[in-house]
């Protein structure tokens, strides 16, 4: 199968947002796209930021970060759609291993998400296309 994207403005847009003090039932929202146009992901990654403060009216976690890892989750559940919502519980670890977000904390308080608007995804096939917008 061959994915062709049809690009209507490219300007890369970045979704940094801060875990709830309380995350279980919580959600990041991505909803910038305008009518006709789709999410879709360029990069995406979980990270823990020793400025997070869970205690401020509305969390505040600053742009710096102290540690990092990529994450999948945005792109399955965002890409071709207008909008969709993560679960705040996808910063939570360990994820079914036993493994740490980093050294400096087990689990992650914020998102990071980097993604474009575009006009629709063409999936090319031998026999059709089919547009998602």
């Amino acid at each position: 199968m061959l994915f062709v994207l049809f690009v209507a403005g490219v300007d890369t847009i970045r979704f940094h947002r801060c875990r709830a003090g309380i995350p279980t039932g919580q959600y990041f929202t991505i909803n910038e796209c305008s009518v006709g146009h789709v999410i879709n992901i360029q990069s995406a990654v979980v990270g823990f930021s020793l400025s997070y403060n869970p205690n401020a009216n509305q969390p505040q976690c600053p742009s710096d970060t102290n540690c990092t890892k990529p994450t999948d989750v945005p792109a399955t559940k965002c890409n071709g759609r207008r909008s969709c919502r993560i679960s705040q519980q996808i910063l939570i670890y360990p994820q079914g291993s036993v493994d740490a977000l980093c050294a400096l904390d087990r689990d992650g308080n914020f998102i990071r998400i980097e993604f474009t608007c575009i006009t629709g995804i063409c999936i090319v096939s031998v026999l059709y296309c089919m547009y998602h917008t």
